[in-house]
């Protein structure tokens, strides 16, 4: 019996950003569905939360895939202040069925968008709070360098930088009913 070949590698990215105008549920069902779309081609899966002028977004897919999204992502004329939280390896997706999500306050819940939750206004506050938590953990239990932490640089080749821990648990809020 031949070798077979190794699945391709998945990764975790999460990242925050803030909006330059207000968007609207049309401009958010647009942005959705396109990112959808695109996310799907690239074998990329995720969860996008939307609150106070603010996204949060969880992606997941291989290496190659999330290098091109996050390139795209900081030159995205439609957010500022975009800045790298946490990215590590996966063993297995968290959002495997979904190739984006869409969280936000309950005023988007009227336009039954599929695969839509509601989030409360502290929870990017908490999710954030956790992940730093285990980012820190995870430093403090690797050796300097096996696992450098970079705080407050640009993270031109982000393939060097994949040993952050994060719960996932915090990144599914309970589904909503359609």
């Amino acid at each position: 019996m031949g070798l077979q070949p190794l699945a391709t590698a998945i990764e975790g990215l999460l990242y925050r950003s803030r909006i330059v105008n207000r968007i609207g549920p049309l401009h958010m069902f647009l942005l959705v569905e396109r990112a959808r779309l695109a996310n799907q081609a690239e074998g990329i899966t995720g969860q996008l939360i939307y609150l106070d002028h603010s996204f949060m977004e969880y992606l997941e897919g291989p290496a190659v895939a999330l290098d091109a999204l996050w390139r795209n992502l900081r030159q995205d004329p439609r957010h500022y202040d975009v800045e790298l939280l946490a990215r590590f390896p996966l063993a297995q997706r968290r959002c495997a069925n979904w190739p984006l999500m869409f969280s936000s306050n309950a005023y988007f819940q009227q336009y039954q968008m599929t695969g839509f939750s509601t989030v409360q206004p502290g929870d990017m506050d908490a999710l954030l709070e956790d992940c730093l938590a285990l980012q820190q953990a995870a430093a403090a239990s690797q050796s300097p360098v096996d696992n450098p932490v970079h705080k407050n640089e640009d993270i031109s080749d982000l393939s060097t930088d994949r040993n952050t821990v994060v719960d996932f648990s915090l990144l599914t809020p309970a589904r909503s009913a359609h």
